[in-house]
């Protein structure tokens, strides 16, 4: 069975505008992400999905120059982007692992970590970041095509078509599994703000040059040697993205009922 990884990527975030190309040390944090998922044992492809605006060219600029795989749709509707990518790859893959650009330090080991509990368990969803005990900075989506079609014909509110696994992860029919890589694990490292950015530069000074492909523990260990660290991105948010997106759901929903 084909295991695609599809990385989500955009150029025009609200909090920290061209985040997934600003540079550490001269690498891009997306050339990060993809070097460090590479060795991975499960996946056969990956592939970069951004979009068809102008904004994002400079992504597929990058792909092209660096022969990334790249797949370009909908800005707006990420879940007909997703889908779109995956039934115009040269084979449909049975399995596809979401990961978003947003994820410099991500690591191989996680990656084949949640699609060997999606494959053992026989899930149609699979994920290591769940509320409220977020795998941030590491998170891991795993599910099955027909889920993903299921959710592109079904899913109707404009927050199920931005957050692509939204509609599978509230449906009860599917067979769904969550647990984490690391239950000690409780950092915010996704990069969303500019306080993030420095945070994830510093833990990539301090550990890159000495082993690429540096581990979640490694992470962990360096981060409760210097709690100083910590303190860069204390006020930055999990999940901040999504509770916007719902929360004006929710006011142009409340507005219609007046």
């Amino acid at each position: 069975m084909k295991i695609t990884a599809i990385i989500q990527a955009r150029m025009t975030s609200t909090r920290l505008p061209g985040k997934v190309l600003k540079e550490v040390n001269g690498k891009p944090l997306i050339e990060y992400m993809i070097r460090r998922i590479s060795p991975s044992e499960k996946i056969d492809e990956i592939v970069v999905a951004t979009s068809q605006n102008s904004c994002d060219n400079p992504i597929v600029e990058w792909c092209n120059k660096n022969n990334i795989n790249c797949f370009r749709g909908s800005l707006d509707d990420v879940l007909d982007r997703f889908y779109q990518c995956t039934i115009n790859r040269n084979s449909i893959p049975g399995v596809i692992v979401r990961l978003t650009a947003d994820c410099p330090l991500h690591h191989y080991k996680i990656v084949d970590f949640a699609v060997t509990e999606f494959l053992n368990q026989d899930l149609d969803y699979f994920s290591n970041s769940f509320e409220p005990y977020y795998e941030d900075g590491f998170d891991v989506e795993v599910f099955s095509f027909e889920s993903l079609q299921e959710a592109w014909k079904n899913a109707k509110r404009p927050s199920e078509r931005e957050h692509v696994t939204l509609w599978i992860r509230n449906n009860p029919k599917f067979k769904r599994c969550f647990k984490k890589y690391r239950d000690n694990y409780k950092l915010k490292l996704s990069v969303d703000s500019n306080n993030d950015f420095i945070l994830i530069e510093k833990i990539l000074d301090d550990l890159y040059n000495i082993n690429p492909l540096f581990t979640i523990d490694e992470v962990i260990s360096l981060l409760n040697e210097h709690n100083e660290y910590l303190e860069i991105n204390e006020c930055s948010k999990i999940n901040e993205g999504l509770e916007i997106s719902l929360r004006h759901e929710k006011k142009k929903t409340d507005n219609r009922e007046k």
